[in-house]
């Protein structure tokens, strides 16, 4: 019995040594950079480790200068953890409560005696997002005053009763750097790099300013139809505590280990700001789950950048993607941690389109439903003449055959329909590939 436990385990040792995680990581990852043009820089831990860090692409394409993993990158909203931590941090000094309310800071403001920290902090104030006002995209190349973007939603109807839903709202994280200034007497940089950002032992982030000379900054681009084009200007005024922060993938590492390690925050503080409020979210981040385990994230978006940092923290796994030309973030952080945790994740390749007999068309026909990492995906596929649809309301989007059974959504889409069939070319599974992921698709109609 003792030599079978032993053959066991040298078995399960082997299985285990099998799974080259930095290799998996890189395959991906390189197809990702080969098909998609991903364009960024990618960090991956597991237990305060350190198994995958790479640059990809472009910091400035003029120049022809790539990405290193010094480059800077402008992070968007996971701005909003280090607002939300610096919030946190005066309230632990005794400056400010959770539960004062807007009108102790801004008098003036409609319903400001309705309106707590507290919801500004998680999304539930009801307060009008700045961001989807029709103005806002004018504004965003414009140095404007805090005074202006505040009268920008002001007077803007409430969206809802605060405290009674939620709606994601840069205006309130807007409020909340002013608050930050008000209370410390600092303004919103200076009091993050000597509080925050300093505390945690970071070296490479700061709040960005449009006149700064940053060294190793990337710059965010945008693919048209014509090629890759600059990202559209943004001034930082406008983003504010909602979204002016750069970083570097290692110091967003070192930041997690910081704040999770309450180096930043006490302990207190931070079970408020990770707790699941309406719809997951704490203050400045989303606590729910992916592939069945907790997990703790946030997206980043903003001229040109997408980014996303999710973190596992019972297996101690962290993930960080920054990107310079609005990839996917989020889909590659899933993926990648979905090859972390030993789910096989198909890598990005390139599709080709071939001709096929338009009679193999009409087995696959039909209304389909999955359940997928993202949710319930329902399906509907016609034919019309030689070729196949998915119809999606009044939208029809051909999809193009690759083989007689598998066929692709699009030549920059991540998502395939595969017919698996039998010897009589009968159809017995249908999965539906999508950011690459398999999920079985059943055919309800």
């Amino acid at each position: 019995m003792l030599k079978l436990f032993s053959v066991f385990l040298l078995l399960s040792f082997a299985t285990n040594a099998q799974k080259n995680y930095p290799l998996l990581l890189d395959k991906y990852m390189q197809g990702q950079e080969n098909v998609y043009e991903f364009s960024g820089n990618v960090l991956v831990t597991q237990k305060g480790k350190i198994i995958y860090r790479k640059a990809f692409g472009f910091a400035n394409r003029e120049w022809n200068i790539r990405n290193t993993i010094e480059s800077k990158f402008r992070i968007g909203s996971i701005t909003k953890q280090f607002t939300a931590a610096a919030i946190l941090l005066l309230a632990d000094n005794g400056k400010l409560s959770v539960d004062d309310k807007l009108s102790k800071y801004f008098p003036d403001f409609p319903k400001g005696d309705s309106v707590t920290i507290h919801m500004l902090l998680n999304h539930t104030s009801g307060i009008k997002d700045y961001a989807t006002l029709p103005n806002f995209h004018s504004l965003q190349p414009i140095s404007v005053s805090k005074d202006s973007v505040v009268a920008l939603f002001k007077n803007q109807p409430y969206n809802f009763r605060p405290g009674t839903q939620w709606s994601y709202c840069n205006s309130g994280y807007f409020l909340l750097g002013l608050i930050i200034e008000k209370v410390s007497g600092q303004d919103y940089g200076s009091f993050l790099l000597q509080n925050i950002i300093g505390k945690a032992g970071l070296h490479h982030t700061a709040v960005d300013k449009t006149d700064t000379i940053l060294v190793n900054r990337a710059m965010g681009y945008t693919k048209t139809p014509a090629g890759w084009r600059n990202a559209n200007f943004a001034s930082m005024e406008l983003p504010y505590s909602a979204g002016s922060i750069f970083s570097t993938v290692d110091d967003m590492y070192q930041w997690n280990k910081a704040l999770f390690g309450n180096k930043v925050i006490s302990a207190a503080m931070f079970s408020k700001m990770t707790t699941p409020y309406l719809n997951y979210y704490g203050y400045g981040l989303y606590i729910d789950s992916l592939l069945g385990r907790k997990s703790i994230r946030h997206n980043g978006g903003i001229a040109g950048f997408f980014n996303h940092g999710v973190y596992f923290p019972d297996e101690d796994v962290y993930i960080i993607v920054l990107s310079n030309n609005g990839s996917e973030s989020r889909n590659i952080a899933n993926a990648l941690s979905a090859i972390v945790f030993g789910t096989a994740v198909i890598s990005p390749y390139t599709h080709k389109e071939i001709k096929i007999d338009s009679r193999e068309l009409d087995k696959y026909v039909g209304k389909y439903i999955t359940t997928d990492i993202s949710g319930n995906i329902n399906i509907e596929l016609i034919k019309k003449g030689d070729k196949l649809f998915r119809k999606a309301g009044m939208s029809e989007v051909e999809i193009f055959p690759e083989s007689n059974t598998k066929f692709f959504f699009g030549p920059r889409t991540d998502t395939q329909i595969n017919f698996i069939v039998d010897a009589n070319s009968t159809v017995v599974r249908t999965e539906l590939i999508r950011n690459g992921f398999v999920s079985e698709l059943k055919k309800i109609q």
